[in-house]
């Protein structure tokens, strides 16, 4: 038995501050969104379901990539969805918008939830000011109810055609959704991979563990197909490309499409 080929539509587009969402739809009426974005930014998402021609109300699930706040932030928006993500990953990252709302310092939250991160890259967040803009953010509500929730970690997700790649690193418990699409194989890697172009520059924070990221890196190096990014626009890898990165003239250079 065949399995269905889905639509992929990128109905927001990644940006810097604001992830990219991803609609999935297949013959069947199916209609699931991989990440929401930013709950203050939801008419940015709820513009492209209409450019999209899709109601709120037609979206059967949502993934979520992984729980920081530009990614699961919209999720209110659609009550009647299921909601599939890692368990170990929202634990984590509700911890931090508690600690942050709490009144624990900036640099105690950040030490505590990233033990890894360099001075260097704790002032670059801070600079940015990453955690107030998190506690400006949060809501717990922007949840929805949790019985709408599935784990990756308790069940599969069990859709024709979709996948679960673990890619953890960027935080804990990281997902990425593999696609059978109508074009084409895909990958939707959210923050696994932020950006297409690894010079450039933006607001992402850094890796939870260095050696988890960078070993999800060399997975997603390796897939052809199309691959979405969290902040990016999608970009293909082909066999030949791949193939011409592997040569002894392109050791240990990055592979930028």
């Amino acid at each position: 038995m065949s399995r269905p080929c889905w639509q992929v539509r990128v109905v927001v587009p990644g940006l810097p501050l604001q992830s990219c969402s991803v609609m999935l739809s297949n013959p069947g009426g199916e209609h699931i969104l991989v990440d929401t974005g930013f709950p203050q930014h939801d008419s940015l998402l709820l513009d492209g379901l209409q450019r999209a021609g899709i109601r709120p109300a037609d979206i059967t699930g949502v993934i979520n990539t992984h729980y920081h706040l530009d990614h699961f932030g919209s999720n209110f928006l659609f009550p009647q969805a299921w909601v599939y993500g890692s368990k170990r990953d929202f634990e984590w990252a509700v911890t931090i918008y508690e600690s942050v709302s709490g009144g624990e310092t900036r640099r105690e939250v950040f030490r505590t939830f990233y033990p890894e991160a360099t001075d260097e890259e704790f002032d670059r967040m801070d600079e940015a000011r990453v955690l107030q803009l998190l506690k400006w953010m949060w809501d717990p509500a922007t949840l929805g109810s949790l019985d709408r929730y599935r784990w990756y970690e308790e069940r599969e997700l069990g859709i024709p055609g979709l996948r679960i790649v673990p890619t953890p690193g960027h935080t804990p418990g990281h997902i990425s959704v593999g696609v059978d699409g109508v074009e084409g194989p895909y990958l939707i890697v959210g923050d696994a991979r932020p950006f297409a172009d690894d010079g450039a520059v933006g607001y992402d924070m850094p890796p939870h563990n260095h050696e988890q990221f960078a070993r999800t890196r060399e997975i997603l190096d390796r897939f052809e197909g199309i691959l979405i990014p969290g902040h990016d626009d999608p970009f293909s890898q082909s066999r030949e490309e791949l193939a011409a990165q592997r040569t002894p003239a392109n050791a240990g250079r990055n592979h930028i499409l």
